[in-house]
């Protein structure tokens, strides 16, 4: 069947750019560890690494999350709230702190913002690996693709690298971002492009000005990057956060949209999974694609469908049927698989789908 525009939304996760030598979020635990471990610098602030992960654990443990893992972003989304201190929402409601944390993390807590100033500088390391283009290639079969069904594609992005727009061409990627001022505007997306690239998480090369406040566009990776760390839903209710989760809601519930493509995606956001529940609910004849490798792929669709994807109980069963799994990497899928006659495959005529 022709794909029209608009027929096919493609989400990506931390596990499209693993291939780049992008690590993904358990690895950078991994590296952090060594580091704090061996290093010198980082030595210091290993009582209090030690501190928060078996705290956040615990945590987890309370509410039955045994199976929860341990990872960078739940790292920083903790220390973003210790840092605040007294400033947070719920510091009247606390009694006293741990008399372990100001133990570990000094009187003013000093050592939280000294360690996350740490972890965000090897952050910019670790998403812009030397000969990142060449690494990430197999971007370009996005590329193939767009050139042959002729039709532009939305992309929702939840990685902060740049693997997609340096391989594709800056050129022929629309993330919003006026071409003369490098600042953001909602107004900027009218432009024609082959792409429209929406990063929902930010992205290493993204800043705020610091006269003027905007968000603007380096053509090379910086610093204090603009990413959303250390807020639990990673929703915010500033644009360009809540344009992009609007638009990536309005392409989810659109009734052009038959096909949602994840890739590497391991459907740990809830409020994204949240939106993708409701377009399945919304539409029968509505399927998603999940492009991802695992050993487990016995279980990986019903962990998927049951754990992470909310559906009603009078849905259950047949959105099940709407969730496809392919067991490859994201390079294979790039490289090998992806283009207009194997992605219509998943796409249900409207006149085939159940309940009409």
């Amino acid at each position: 069947m022709e794909i029209k525009e608009n027929n096919i939304i493609f989400l990506i996760g931390a596990g499209c750019s693993k291939e780049a030598d992008i690590p993904i979020s358990n690895e950078m635990v991994s590296k952090l560890q060594d580091k704090l471990s061996a290093e010198p610098d980082w030595k210091k602030y290993q009582d209090l690494y030690f501190y928060l992960k078996s705290s956040i654990e615990y945590s987890e443990g309370i509410f039955g999350n045994f199976e929860s893992s341990f990872n960078i972003e739940k790292l920083l989304i903790v220390m973003a709230q210790l840092e605040q201190r007294d400033k947070n929402i719920f510091y009247p409601f606390i009694g006293s702190w741990n008399i372990r944390l100001p133990e570990v993390a000094g009187d003013n807590f000093e050592k939280i913002t000294e360690l996350k100033r740490l972890i965000n500088r090897e952050l910019y390391e670790w998403v812009t690996p030397k000969d990142l283009i060449e690494k990430a290639s197999y971007y370009s079969g996005f590329k193939r693709l767009s050139n042959e069904i002729g039709k532009p594609l939305k992309i929702f992005s939840l990685n902060y690298d740049q693997c997609f727009e340096k391989v594709i061409g800056e050129d022929d990627v629309n993330q919003g971002f006026d071409p003369k001022t490098f600042e953001w505007q909602q107004s900027n997306f009218e432009a024609d492009n082959l792409f429209k690239l929406y990063k929902l998480h930010g992205s290493i090369n993204w800043y705020s000005d610091k006269h003027t406040g905007k968000l603007m566009y380096s053509n090379h990776p910086v610093l204090n990057p603009e990413l959303i760390f250390g807020i639990d839903t990673k929703l915010r209710s500033s644009d360009p956060y809540l344009y992009f989760t609007s638009e990536f809601r309005g392409a989810l519930l659109s009734q052009d949209c038959k096909l949602i493509v994840t890739i590497g995606y391991s459907y740990a956001d809830d409020y994204i999974n949240n939106l993708i529940s409701q377009a399945l609910i919304n539409n029968p004849s509505r399927k998603v694609l999940n492009i991802t490798k695992s050993e487990n792929e016995n279980n990986l669709k019903e962990n998927l469908t049951s754990q992470k994807l909310d559906f009603k109980q009078s849905y259950n069963k047949h959105c099940k049927n709407q969730f496809d799994l392919l067991n490859i990497s994201a390079k294979t899928f790039l490289n090998d698989n992806i283009s207009a006659d194997f992605l219509s495959k998943f796409i249900i005529d409207d006149t085939d789908a159940p309940f009409k």
